[in-house]
């Protein structure tokens, strides 16, 4: 359900205005918090990623240091 549907259904309920805004802060505080969750899980694999393209980095000079090794024994 998208902010709008739910800020419309919210006007159809028969509430007083300070439950309704009262409403509508936790659903800020439940979507900043998942926020949070999900820009916490990006900074992760983000790392995980850079972690691991050093790791094939670090192969491939190897590789390539041990074909050179090789090419120039010859």
């Amino acid at each position: 359900m998208e902010i709008a549907e739910v800020s419309s259904s919210l006007e159809q309920i028969a509430l007083p205005a300070d439950q309704k805004k009262a409403m509508l802060q936790l659903l800020d505080l439940k979507i900043n918090n998942d926020m949070k969750d999900v820009i916490a899980e990006l900074r992760r694999i983000q790392s995980t990623l850079s972690n691991e393209i050093k790791v094939v980095y670090w192969v491939i000079g190897i590789a390539m240091a041990i074909i050179l090794f090789v090419v120039a024994r010859k």
